[in-house]
């Protein structure tokens, strides 16, 4: 005879948790998702040597960093040429009195180039966009101009100090330059 097994311990049992199921409402199935597409881009802030800095400053001010830099933009080659949109309302700049249509708005929109809407004052406020759309300097937005390129890491980096050079190329023809 073979002597009788010990009993196997039983295993410890977890309580069971009641399932919950999660049923989405019929408005989710329906609701239309926004398409999410978020540009990659690489930014600089700059001020022009020698004029008092910040968007809040005299009109005089204002003006006269539009001006310098406007030049200097419109005279880039190449990749970086562009054009110059002032913002919707502003007729500081004299080759577009009244500014930006609505249907510029709306592409430099979708470049990913506008600035953030503001209230305010927007004299001598504008877009440079290039050709391309892969670049671009909002003027007077928050210091005398915001340099943006749409590419991110190394690529982006070394765009952005392309453009940069470039401007401050154009911009020491006139005694001025970025700081």
């Amino acid at each position: 005879r073979r002597p009788a097994a010990a009993p196997a311990a039983a295993a410890p049992v977890a309580p069971t948790r009641p399932r919950i199921e999660v049923i989405p409402s019929a408005a989710t199935w329906f609701a239309r998702r926004p398409p999410v597409l978020k540009r990659p881009r690489v930014e600089v802030v700059r001020s022009l040597k020698g004029l008092s800095t910040g968007a809040g400053d005299c009109a005089d001010a204002r003006l006269e960093a539009e001006r310098v830099l406007t030049k200097a933009l419109l005279e880039l080659t190449g990749d970086l040429k562009g054009e110059y949109y002032p913002l919707a309302g502003s007729d500081t700049f004299p080759m577009r009195p009244g500014g930006m249509t609505a249907d510029e708005q709306q592409s430099l929109a979708k470049l990913s180039l506008l600035p953030p809407a503001r209230q305010g004052d927007v004299s001598s406020r504008g877009v440079f966009a290039t050709d391309l759309g892969d670049a671009g300097a909002w003027i007077n937005e928050a210091q005398h101009v915001r340099l943006v390129v749409l590419k991110s890491g190394d690529a982006g980096a070394v765009a952005l100090r392309q453009f940069e050079r470039a401007i401050d190329g154009a911009l020491q023809q006139d005694g001025f330059s970025l700081v």
